[in-house]
């Protein structure tokens, strides 16, 4: 198995972009609640995405072993 943990929200903000000021900001949003809550929508795709790849890597490594 992976030695890399499975990820988080937090994990994809610190590794990505440092803090969520510069995430949001990246994406030209400010830190307001509507432009929070799209920030958030983001997130979650991303996150999804983290998600999907972490778990075939998991598969991988596990077939593999």
């Amino acid at each position: 198995m992976s030695g890399r943990p499975r990820p988080t929200k937090s994990s994809i903000i610190k590794s990505g972009w440092g803090n969520r000021l510069m995430f949001q900001a990246s994406y030209g949003l400010r830190m307001d609640p509507d432009d929070i809550e799209e920030g958030n929508l983001i997130l979650e795709e991303l996150l999804k995405s983290a998600i999907e790849e972490w778990e075939e890597e998991q598969r991988a490594a596990a077939a593999s072993s």
